[in-house]
């Protein structure tokens, strides 16, 4: 592994050339992830992309079979899982599971590529690489999703790599790819691409916008023609952009970092401060760019548009920012910054004592990595299967689970929710006031209606609409999880006396 020093950044099109240490870092990644495992415990949000996932392989559209807010690519990525996992015979969770670690150490190797090109250095790119598999968030959702966040890590990634290269319509593509799958990362794409085409000339700059658009339209015409098709247009405008636009409620980042600071720690543990100075990091390096003022130089242009897409996220995020996961898309620039600046420190050293410094780096966040995964290796998802499947089964033949925002029964017994609507937070309880007939009162009705086995909550106390249906057919049998259950009280004392010793011994 040797520092490259010079020359222009590489073209695409360019002879094909494997570099082995892109493989070899994702190799790394993949042990990690591996030890990290596949147990974590399947959450609200993590059910909740699953049993879409599910729905899309059965031929239900996103937004169709439950009603959310992120991208259709969400659900659709991990549905192509759950179609493989049931034509060759595996779990639908697990194999939506190892899809995103193959997800995730594919993006391994590309932020390799894009640390190596972007500043010319082998080292800075094994450096970048080695930071990003140091991210505790990053590796928990590479192998305890899925997550939308990982399919929109890669494409991030991906849009990068081509901004990179100046490849405008791959750039356009993969932007409009990873908005598809989480809209805020529309931002950093366009940011970056709108900073690289600066350093072209007056008549260049045009054609490569076009081409960013272009690229960029395709994709999207594609997945607004499968909804077409598909008879959902409405639905799919809907949960992508008119219910964040018009009814969503956001917190900022300032407000969620000190209202809820254990949160982030939580997701991230003590690699929190290497994501914030590999952000600053980034942004010193632009700084640093502007101040050479070497705008001939590809690379110059290059790592500007990097510094410039943090910028963009870093304000986006300033408005809206609702959990840790959102942090997530800043992960690969926190990664650049982090390779970027070890890359200027050591550059003009011997490149003995360079690459000396850059290997010991990269050795010790891969095995404080490893071992961190190993020691926080968590092991829940077996129990929590088992408890469910026991709940399922007591109740008796033909089951059926209605989810108020608890879908872990929906994915586990691969039902289907009688309603598309599992959600009611964030702005979502008002959106549906306003759309449905009658609105949550119309929906509790239904609810009477229905009268499913089962109805799971993941917070009671968020649901005063279904309060009055739950309290007159219902009865409470127990909680696990973070999960409430109550039964359809139809269904005798004997088998809730037995579903209260299942799930009541289970809490």
């Amino acid at each position: 592994m040797h520092q490259q020093r010079s020359g222009a950044v590489r073209g695409l099109g360019s002879r094909l050339r494997i570099d082995p240490w892109g493989p070899l870092l994702a190799a790394a990644g993949v042990v990690i992830f591996l030890l990290h495992g596949f147990g974590g415990v399947l959450t609200r949000d993590l059910a909740l992309y699953s049993y879409s996932a599910q729905q899309f392989a059965e031929g239900v559209p996103p937004y169709v079979s439950v009603l959310n807010r992120a991208g259709p690519l969400a659900h659709m990525v991990p549905g192509a899982g759950v179609a493989f996992a049931r034509l060759v015979g595996t779990d639908d969770l697990l194999t939506m599971r190892v899809l995103m670690l193959v997800l995730s150490a594919i993006a391994v190797w590309l932020i390799y590529l894009l640390g190596r090109d972007a500043f010319a250095s082998r080292l800075a790119g094994a450096a970048t690489a080695a930071s990003l598999l140091s991210f505790q968030g990053f590796v928990t959702y590479a192998g305890g999703g899925p997550r939308e966040k990982t399919t929109m890590l890669l494409l991030v990634v991906c849009a990068l790599l081509a901004t990179t290269h100046r490849r405008w319509a791959l750039a356009g593509a993969a932007t409009a790819l990873a908005t598809l799958t989480w809209q805020p990362s529309f931002f950093v794409g366009t940011a970056a691409v709108v900073v690289a085409v600066l350093g072209l000339t007056w008549r260049q700059a045009p054609a490569a916008l076009v081409r960013f658009a272009v690229g960029g339209l395709i994709p999207t015409a594609v997945i607004t023609s499968y909804f077409w098709g598909a008879g959902a247009l409405r639905q799919f405008l809907d949960g992508f952009y008119f219910i964040n636009a018009g009814w969503t409620d956001q917190t900022g980042l300032a407000e969620f970092v000190t209202g809820r600071p254990e949160e982030m720690v939580e997701g991230f543990g003590q690699s929190l401060w290497l994501v914030i100075a590999g952000l600053v990091a980034m942004l010193v390096l632009g700084v640093v760019q502007l101040l050479r003022r070497e705008r001939s130089d590809p690379r110059w242009w290059a790592v500007l548009s990097l510094s410039g897409a943090t910028v963009a996220i870093l304000l986006w995020s300033v408005r809206v920012f609702n959990g840790w996961a959102d942090a997530v898309v800043m992960l690969p620039l926190a990664a650049l910054g982090l390779g970027g600046l070890l890359h200027r420190l050591v550059r003009s050293r011997p490149r003995w004592l360079a690459t000396t410094v850059v290997a010991t780096y990269t050795l010790v966040l891969l095995v404080s990595s490893g071992v961190s995964s190993w020691v926080t290796r968590p092991a829940e998802l077996g129990p929590m299967r088992a408890e469910i499947d026991a709940a399922l089964a007591a109740a008796g033949p033909d089951v059926t689970v209605l989810s108020i925002g608890a879908p872990q029964p929906l994915v586990f017994g691969q039902l289907r929710n009688p309603i598309r609507h599992q959600m009611f937070i964030d702005g979502l309880n008002e959106y549906l006031d306003d759309d449905l007939p009658r609105g949550l009162q119309g929906l509790a009705e239904r609810i009477a209606v229905e009268r499913p086995t089962f109805v799971t909550m993941d917070e009671p106390t968020w649901y005063d609409w279904a309060r009055p249906v739950i309290r007159e057919h219902y009865v409470y049998v127990g909680q696990t999880y973070d999960m409430v259950w109550y039964v359809d009280n139809r269904i005798g004392p004997e088998r809730i006396a037995r579903l209260e010793r299942v799930i009541g011994g289970a809490a």
